[in-house]
């Protein structure tokens, strides 16, 4: 074990520039920086394989603006963010002035957490219920608000026997989703190809949600979950 522990000194002293392989160097300090070496080395290939995204934050802004600010007085109210809910739920944290409406300079200033994180994917995970219990095989689906860009892609996935969904981007390795801010539509089709789910929360959405990239607490909410999506069948 001592012998073990001499070997990552060394190697972490290679790392630092402070020591190089030479002939004075043992065969079995050689062969433990080469292992290590490589095993580093997959750990930054296996990173190569994401691609992160591209934000513009005032751009984005000023489009969702375009978009919802329908009295053009350069905020978004309660009444106007009815129609974006991923901003609609979010607005407590992204109100920085309190005055419970969403400016230019807000909306801008989330998306440059998303730019600064430099976070490809966040492995996230969400949950669905219809009328209190959980809802099983509903393909849930994160779509990017129109002002997120085009770099910024869906997400998908299929709910489990609990309801737990985990959402994979497509034509990607690994689970997550990208950060930003999403329209969800949640669909379950019969064997005769009907959607089972009422229109509110697919074809007519009413549901969003924001992929987070940092740890954002919430009241009795868990860190790693995009949404908990309570669905009721009952009419509005």
């Amino acid at each position: 074990m001592q012998q073990l522990a001499t070997h990552f000194q060394l190697f972490r002293a290679f790392l630092l520039g402070k020591k190089s392989l030479d002939a004075r160097t043992s065969p079995q300090s050689t062969v433990v920086f080469l292992c290590l070496l490589a095993v580093l080395c997959s750990g930054c290939a296996g990173g190569e394989d994401l691609r992160l995204p591209t934000y513009t934050p005032d751009e984005s802004a000023k489009q969702a603006l375009a978009e919802y600010d329908t009295n053009h007085d350069g905020f978004l109210d309660a009444k106007e963010l009815e129609r974006c809910p991923a901003l609609k739920n979010n607005l407590d944290t992204m109100d920085s002035d309190g005055n419970q409406r969403l400016s230019a300079e807000e909306i801008a200033a989330r998306i440059q957490v998303y730019q600064e994180s430099q976070v490809a994917l966040k492995a996230v995970a969400c949950r669905v219920q219809l009328d209190g219990k959980p809802l099983q095989g509903a393909s849930v689906t994160f779509v990017p608000e129109k002002f997120m860009g085009t770099s910024i892609r869906p997400a998908s996935g299929v709910s489990d026997e609990r309801g737990g969904v985990q959402l994979m981007v497509e034509g990607e390795k690994y689970p997550g989703a990208q950060p930003g801010l999403y329209r969800v539509y949640v669909s379950k089709k019969n064997a005769s190809g009907q959607e089972t789910i009422p229109a509110r929360y697919n074809q007519d959405t009413t549901l969003g949600a924001e992929v987070y990239p940092r740890k954002l607490r919430r009241s009795g909410t868990r860190e790693d979950v995009a949404g908990d999506f309570r669905l009721t069948s009952k009419p509005k």
